[in-house]
Order: C-alpha cells, then sequence, then structure tokens
C-alpha cells in the first residue's frame, strides 16, 4: 500500500492556513494585472477558478498519483513511464482547461484587460500541434497554473520524505528492540541451561564418598577426619563457587585433586589411578574456567575404568596449561575398559551430553576441541579450551569462599 501519513488537527489546521494565503496572494496578483481594464465580477471568477484548479490538482497529483508511483514498489522504467505519462496528461488537461477558461471570459466579460485579451488570441488562433510546440502557450500554462503546484508538491514531497525516514527509523528501533529482547532471552535461556547442566553432577559419587569415610571410620582408619575435610571442601565448592559462569583456574584444579584423592581411597594399588596436574600458582588466578566442566570426564574415568572391573583397571589423566598471551587448557583422560559393556542406566551419557551442552553455550565451535576415542581396550577424551581473562567475564563474588578456606 502506499505511505499515507495520517491525518490530525494540526494538518488541517496548517492546510487552511496555507491554502488561505495562497487564495490572498492569487489575488492581489490578479488585480495587479487587471489594472487596465478592472473588473471586480471577472476578478473574482478568474481567481477563483485558478485557486480551485490549483487545489484539485494539489489533491489529485499529490495524494493519488505520484504516491502510486514513488511510494510503491515499482522498477525504474515503470516509474518513468507512469511519470511521463502523468506529466503529460496533467500539461494536456492544464491545456483544455485554459482555453475553456479564457472562452467563458471573452464571451460574458468583454471587453478584457489586455493580460487576458492577448492570452484569448494566441489560444484561439492556436492549433492543436502548437500546445505542445508553442513556447508562448507553454510558458503560459506553466505560469498560471502549473508553476503553483509546484511549491505545496515540493512542501508535502518534504513532509513525506521526513515522515516515512521517521517511520522507518521507528521500525528499525523496534526490530533492533526486538532482536535485543531475543538476544537477551537467548542469554536467559543460556544462563538457565548452565545452572541446570551445573548441577547435574552424577549423585554416585557423594554416595561413594559417604560409603569410603563410613568404612574408613569403621575401620578406625586416621584418614577419615582428613577425608571428611576433603568431601566438604568439595561439597562448599559446588554449593557456594559453580553459581558463577566462570571461577579462577586454581579453585577448579584444586576441586579435581580433591575429587581424585577421594576415589583413591577405594582403589588400590596407588598406582592405579595415574593424575597429573600443574601446581596452583600465583599467575593461574588471573585465568578462569568453567566450573565443573572438566570432573565429568574424571568421574566416567572412574565410572567405567576403575569401577567397572575388580582388578587390573586403571586411569590417566593429564592436565597442562599454556598461560601466555592467550591462555589454553588441554586435558587427558585416559581409562581401561571392562571385558563386558557397562549397562545403561538412566544416567548414562548424561554426564556427556552435558559437557557438549555447555560447550555449545560457552563457546564458539573453532574455539574449542573435544576428541573422544572408542577403543575396544581402552576409552580416551582430550578436551582443548580456551581460559579466559579475569575481567573479560562476569566477575567472581567476593564474598564466596574459595577451596583454600577453612
Amino acid at each position: 500500500m502506499a505511505f499515507r501519513r495520517p491525518i490530525t488537527w494540526q494538518r488541517v489546521l496548517w492546510h487552511i492556513v496555507f491554502w488561505s494565503l495562497s487564495y490572498v496572494l492569487t489575488f492581489s496578483q490578479f488585480r495587479r494585472a487587471f489594472s487596465s481594464q478592472p473588473n471586480a465580477g471577472l476578478l473574482h471568477v478568474v481567481n477563483t477558478h485558478h485557486f480551485l484548479t490549483t487545489l484539485v490538482s494539489f489533491g489529485l497529483l499529490g495524494y493519488v498519483l505520484i504516491p502510486r508511483i514513488l511510494y510503491r514498489h515499482r522498477r525504474l522504467s515503470e516509474r518513468l513511464l507512469l511519470t511521463t505519462a502523468t506529466l503529460g496528461g496533467y500539461y494536456g488537461i492544464m491545456c483544455v482547461n485554459t482555453y475553456g477558461l479564457l472562452m467563458l471570459v471573452n464571451r460574458f466579460y468583454a471587453p478584457l484587460p489586455e493580460y487576458l485579451a492577448r492570452r484569448v488570441t494566441l489560444f484561439a488562433q492556436a492549433r492543436w500541434y502548437d500546445y505542445v510546440v508553442d513556447p508562448a502557450i507553454m510558458f503560459f500554462v506553466f505560469g498560471q497554473f502549473i508553476s503553483y503546484i509546484l511549491i505545496p508538491l515540493l512542501i508535502k514531497a518534504i513532509r513525506d520524505g521526513y515522515a516515512r525516514n521517521q517511520a522507518q527509523l521507528a521500525i528499525e528501533k523496534e526490530r533492533q528492540q526486538l532482536e535485543l529482547n531475543n538476544l537477551l532471552l537467548e542469554k536467559e535461556n543460556a544462563t538457565k541451561d548452565l545452572q541446570f547442566l551445573r548441577q547435574q553432577i552424577n549423585p554416585h559419587f557423594l554416595l561413594n564418598a559417604f560409603n569410603n569415610i563410613y568404612a574408613l571410620i569403621h575401620r578406625q582408619d586416621g584418614r577419615a577426619a582428613e577425608t571428611l575435610a576433603n568431601l566438604s571442601t568439595l561439597m562448599r565448592y559446588t554449593l557456594y563457587r559453580t553459581s558463577q559462569e566462570f571461577v579462577p583456574l586454581p579453585d577448579e584444579l584444586l576441586f579435581i585433586q580433591g575429587y581424585v584423592d577421594m576415589e583413591r581411597i577405594r582403589h588400590s594399588p596407588p598406582e592405579a589411578v595415574d593424575c597429573s596436574l600443574p601446581e596452583p600458582t600465583e599467575a593461574m588466578q588471573y585465568w578462569l574456567i568453567p566450573p565443573l566442566l572438566l570432573v565429568t570426564f574424571v568421574e566416567n574415568a572412574f565410572k567405567h575404568g576403575l569401577n567397572a572391573v575388580y582388578e587390573g583397571g586403571w586411569v590417566q589423566i593429564r592436565l597442562t596449561t599454556e598461560l601466555g598471551q592467550n591462555g589454553t587448557l588441554i586435558l587427558t583422560v585416559v581409562n581401561n575398559k571392562g571385558e563386558t559393556p557397562t549397562s545403561h542406566t538412566a544416567d548414562s551419557g548424561i554426564g556427556l551430553t552435558n559437557v557438549r551442552r555447555r560447550l555449545a553455550l560457552l563457546y564458539p565451535e573453532h574455539q574449542y576441541e573435544l576428541i573422544i576415542q572408542d577403543q575396544p581396550e581402552r576409552y580416551s577424551v582430550r578436551l582443548t579450551i580456551p581460559l579466559k581473562r579475569k575481567g573479560e567475564t562476569t566477575p567472581t563474588y567476593e564474598y564466596a569462599p574459595t577451596l583454600s578456606a577453612n
């Protein structure tokens, strides 16, 4: 549909003022032109005819023809053709209109002022093709009617252009606001997803930990208190630190080490668990990592490796970091596989799905690498992720206790 500005009382008032001034201006111009032969009746007829012709022309061109040509989606050739046809048709109508006016006033208001008498003679003696080749006729028609329509059409074009631009800006602003709302909604959903995924830690670990502590207490093993303190530290970390999107790298390393120490209690000989983690340093405090992201692979290694066989099981854990200009972490976890396939339970596979989902939410696809090799006798995982500098992500909560807290 053609673009249209809404009709308001302010627009109506401006039109009344403009056309009233136009009527007064042309009246004064015609009165000076008729000064050689004053005729009040002829003056009112010519001026009223001129005013009505201009007003109707403005309405027809400004509100019907021009909007249909310019404000609709058309090809350039189609617009040029319609514009040429409109201008030619309008000029022809104005020629007929002028001829009719001159013949009418010559019949009823003779003798005419010199201004009109010369034009009556010109139009009465003109042949049909003179209207397109005679400059005198063309200039008179243009000066009498067409020139007066150009100013209001130009004003309307400027106002329409401004209104169209404002409307497009409003639409663009609304579109951008909608995109922003969608981004905020996606971020909110992603945050909820991350919170949900972080809560999907396998509860079997807690059950095994409590059983281990119970066994140590029952045997009056001195490691019971140390193990219980370790479990308390791990629980404090999962309760207070993992609500953040990223945590300091040393905290996550200490958590993984504590997790491995808890699992070591259940297994002998000691060499069954081969874990190599870098010692936390002061420089690591400036690098951040998603909490509980790595422990899933460690947990699966124990669950499907050592815990799946009566003897001969093993787990190898290697974690390295490169803290240069761009921090990088590489985790490699390898474990044996039992002679019989591990039975599938309701939570089978949820840990790996959890990690894949979190990686997709946290990093662009090209920034991380997850390689999983499922071989007949061993299962290996290699994860490479970028570390974030402190300050590039959401800040950590100062009141949240760390793993080093008592």
